[in-house]
């Protein structure tokens, strides 16, 4: 794992402790296949799959998408890990919400 894919954990980690205490959200499986995985290979099969992040609806209810995984992929830190593909999806679904207004 290189360095930059352990910040991304470490970035998803950290978003699904506040989400857990800000937003009432139970990020309780996405941590467990986060942690057997990683979190590049995990947001890959997700955004393959055409599905959204766990606790993604919920997050969008409480106004917090810069939570989601899918907000994450979208840093420009975070892009080199993703094929344009990849975050072109993210973003797209962020906009479909109102995230970026």
């Amino acid at each position: 794992m290189t360095n930059l894919e352990k910040q991304f954990d470490e970035a998803l980690i950290k978003n699904c402790e506040i989400a857990k205490k800000e937003c009432d959200c139970n990020p309780a499986r996405f941590l467990q296949t986060l942690e057997k995985f990683g979190g590049v290979k995990t947001a890959k099969e997700i955004i393959r799959k055409g599905r959204l992040s766990d606790n993604f609806d919920k997050l969008q209810e409480a106004g917090c998408l810069e939570l989601t995984m899918e907000a994450t992929i979208t840093k420009s830190q975070f892009l080199e890990l993703f094929t344009d593909d990849e975050v072109n999806s993210c973003f797209e679904v962020l906009c479909e919400y109102g995230y970026f207004k």
